[in-house]
């Protein structure tokens, strides 16, 4: 859990960082609504860490809450982000209680 937590914080810090600012605080940017991926869940979630991409190695499309996601314990080799989604583009949060995506 806790390699997890250190991924996301790595790529929210390379994402503000190489960025440049263009993407806000919720996530969204300038980018158009349906390229957000959509939650599948509506469970609560207190943490970023109960928030998942709904498939392994940065190969999900949507975000659902971990107690829904999928169980990830081999090795990622498709070169995507292990926790991201869509191959990195996105990383799954929690967001006023429920998941959501914060995307570049």
């Amino acid at each position: 859990m806790l390699r997890h937590g250190r991924f996301r914080l790595l790529t929210l810090v390379l994402g503000v960082t190489l960025g440049g600012g263009g993407v806000g605080c919720d996530g969204l940017g300038d980018l158009p609504l349906e390229d957000v991926p959509p939650v599948l869940s509506d469970q609560t979630c207190y943490t970023d860490d109960d928030c998942v991409a709904d498939a392994c190695c940065g190969l999900g499309t949507a975000v659902t809450h971990a107690d829904e996601g999928p169980t990830c314990s081999g090795p990622c080799t498709s070169g995507c982000p292990e926790g991201s989604i869509d191959c990195g583009r996105c990383i799954p949060t929690c967001r006023e209680a429920r998941c959501a995506a914060a995307c570049q």
